[in-house]
């Protein structure tokens, strides 16, 4: 890819505003499969054993992994939709520079 143009920063803007809704989406899904992870390991907890044994089994049960899984998959898919947006950020402030430079010429 060349320098960018204004159809890229076009292209940037629109994806930029289309991506506004998703991504508070993922945020609020980050947020909510933190809380669903504490639960899990909450209802996990054995009710007999001493607290280390409790927390060892809570740790170790499927609902707990499953919730660390949606959570990781959460996070995955924030931090993919952060890194587009910022890359579109970024490729939009280049275009700038490069204007603001030719102007001063």
């Amino acid at each position: 890819m060349g320098l960018p143009t204004e159809e890229h920063v076009e292209e940037w803007l629109k994806k930029l505003g289309e991506s506004d809704q998703p991504y508070a989406a993922a945020c609020a899904t980050l947020t909510v499969k933190k809380e669903s992870l504490k639960i899990a390991k909450a209802r996990a907890l054995g009710d007999t054993g001493t607290a280390a044994e409790k927390e060892r089994t809570a740790l170790t049960s499927p609902e707990y992994q499953i919730a660390i899984e949606e959570l990781r998959d959460a996070e995955y898919e924030k931090k993919l939709l952060e890194l587009r947006r910022t890359q579109y950020t970024l490729g939009i402030d280049v275009w700038r520079s490069l204007n603001a430079n030719m102007r001063k010429t």
